[in-house]
């Protein structure tokens, strides 16, 4: 903690003199954009990109903000507990979170645990549905996360402090500072959330017990233009987490978890006429120690060091885009429950796109060789097709895939080195309309996803459990989004709604599988007039099954979620801006995980000053 403070004193006492100093230099309005692909090679998919603005202004974990914003359904044990994905009726181990470009999921269990990323730390947030293997490599089935942290060199100096608080204790604090030059660029961001997170669990006369949480994050930024189009780039993340697990019973014992990420890339570009070369470095640790009696300490724990390089060549000729990459994966890990061992991967992709009037099409290629396992051959083609300034169509088929993690490998006693990774062979398509200003937008997608060789963790014959290639899943719905801006002079008015509808069934069983929700509706309004605005949102969660065989005495009932925020900037004070907000307004009770309540109605207050 004492740490955390002196940071953020050093960069308000840096930042300050620095504004005067940058006053005369050209704004150039130039940003890095890290993760290119995404932005050239989406061809046939929607990207769905988050504001920086939405995510100052949502409270807490990046769970809460893409339950919201998106249709993807999170289970959690708790609030601030595990939480995992299920996008368009996937696994959580099916859903990559990329950073900078790079997939940062867990080495041990394959997945993203998203109640610890804190949402203030990034710039950009972008959501891919759909298939991704070729760009992003493993678990890019249901689709991507992307979290991004922007450089500029227009010359400027900013900063921006947070302060969080409400009900159950908790608190967040942020400080985010940004200064450059037309040679250099530095963007800094500093984050705590805490909370005691002793809730009452709606309904019954129990507390939530055993649940309190406290998270650091850090993120820095740096770039340097070395002349004759060069620059090198570091992106850095930090996150520290300690945290108890909620109980299920006031008897059973408390149970502690603490976990360490950093992860570091180091990038040198090179500029040409028509001509970008990336040569990307990465590292990545991840560590844990969990702890299931804090009260007779025991714990046990394990680590995992991810070394990877990435060669990437950019060409446009004409009306076409060509990338050519290529990567060297090598992951080791150790632990108390996973035998130490390592594996490597060397993965060669080709994408291009062409440009013809209204068409654009895409191709892409993707080939790994591993020393534990077998890799499919991946490819993919998408369309876009600009019928009028009104109507889009878009298209893609692809085929993707997820490798066995660690856990899946060397557990020991239970890791099996025969796995395959998980296929999935996919098609899309959407219509998109919009009106000429673009100020009002529909679109509708409809997608068709069939995963083999599925890895579940089965008892064998001595009732021990074992991981196996066992389920084949289909997948397949529709998802509509209705986004609307109206304006009458200082009056503002947004309306962003969306709904998924989902089915995911065993093939061999015809069972809907569980913790998929077949019906996801969100809403959100807002209204804004001069300094002073009003949000109004709402989330319905159709029933849960909890059993393989969708049994009908075992099923989590559906739940409608209203939430609600007013803010107003004082007009005296400059740049301060006042917020407050309640969640769960009608006090539902309501759980996402069987047995694991969420909070009822609770409150946030929020203030943010921007210098």
């Amino acid at each position: 903690m004492k740490h955390y403070i002196y940071l953020c004193i050093l960069v308000c006492l840096w930042t300050s003199p620095t504004v005067a100093q940058l006053d005369s230099i050209q704004k150039l309005e130039e940003v890095i954009v890290v993760d290119r692909q995404i932005s050239r090679f989406s061809t046939g998919q929607r990207v769905q990109n988050i504001s920086s603005s939405i995510l100052q202004n949502t409270p807490g974990l990046l769970t809460d903000v893409l339950g919201q914003e998106t249709t993807i359904f999170f289970k959690q044990n708790g609030y601030g507990m595990v939480s995992s994905p299920t996008f368009r009726g996937t696994t959580a181990q099916q859903t990559a979170v990329v950073w900078n470009g790079f997939n940062i999921n867990s080495q041990f269990n394959g997945q993203t645990d998203f109640n610890t990323l804190l949402v203030d730390g990034f710039d950009e947030l972008s959501v891919r549905p759909g298939g991704g293997s070729i760009i992003y490599g493993t678990g890019a089935i249901g689709g991507s996360i992307h979290l991004s942290n922007q450089l500029r060199f227009d010359g400027e100096t900013s900063a921006v402090l947070s302060a969080r608080t409400g009900s159950f204790s908790t608190f967040q604090n942020l400080l985010k500072a940004s200064t450059s030059t037309d040679r250099w660029s530095l963007s800094l961001a500093l984050s705590r959330f805490s909370s005691e997170n002793d809730y009452d669990w709606p309904t019954t006369n129990r507390k939530n017990l055993n649940g309190d949480f406290e998270h650091y994050n850090a993120n820095l930024s740096l770039s340097r233009k070395l002349g004759n189009g060069h620059r090198l780039t570091y992106h850095g993340m930090y996150f520290n987490g300690d945290r108890n697990f909620s109980l299920l019973f006031p008897s059973d014992p408390r149970s502690n978890y603490l976990n360490e990420d950093h992860r570091h890339m180091l990038e040198w570009e090179k500029e040409f006429s028509n001509l970008t070369s990336v040569l990307k470095m990465a590292y990545f640790g991840e560590d844990f120690q969990y702890t299931a009696n804090i009260n007779n300490p025991n714990p046990t724990g394990a680590g995992a060091q991810t070394a990877i390089a990435r060669y990437s060549l950019f060409y446009t000729y004409n009306d076409f885009d060509f990338n050519a990459l290529s990567e060297y994966n090598y992951s080791t890990a150790d632990g108390d429950n996973v035998q130490a061992d390592s594996r490597t991967i060397a993965s060669f992709a080709f994408l291009a796109k062409h440009q013809w009037k209204q068409l654009t099409s895409e191709v892409s290629f993707r080939q790994e060789y591993s020393n534990v396992y077998d890799s499919p051959f991946l490819f993919s083609t998408g369309f876009n097709y600009v019928f009028s300034n009104y109507v889009e169509a878009k298209a893609k088929v692809s085929k993707n895939f997820r490798i066995p993690t660690f856990n899946d490998l060397y557990w020991e006693g239970s890791g099996q080195t025969d796995l395959q990774p998980e296929t999935s062979n996919q098609l899309e398509s959407s219509l998109i309309f919009s009106n000429a200003k673009k100020n009002h937008r529909f679109s509708l997608t409809g997608y068709y996803n069939d995963i083999n060789n599925l890895i579940r963790w089965i008892p064998n014959v001595n009732n021990i459990w074992e991981p196996e290639n066992v389920d084949e899943v289909e997948t397949y719905g529709l998802e509509a989004q209705l986004e609307s801006t109206f304006k009458f002079g200082e009056h503002l008015f947004q309306l962003n709604s969306l709904y998924g509808y989902t089915i995911s069934e065993n093939k061999q069983t015809g069972f809907q599988l569980t913790y998929v929700p077949k019906h996801k509706l969100t809403n959100g309004f807002t209204y804004s007039w001069n300094r002073f605005s009003v949000e109004i949102q709402n989330q319905y969660i159709s029933e849960i099954f909890t059993r393989s065989n969708n049994s009908e005495g075992d099923i989590l009932e559906d739940y409608l979620l209203w939430n609600s925020g007013l803010s107003y900037k004082f007009p005296k004070i400059q740049n301060l801006k006042l917020s407050f907000q309640v969640r769960n307004i009608t006090d539902v009770a309501y759980q996402t995980i069987e047995n694991r309540p969420m909070p009822g109605r609770h409150f946030f207050i929020q203030t943010l000053i921007n210098f």
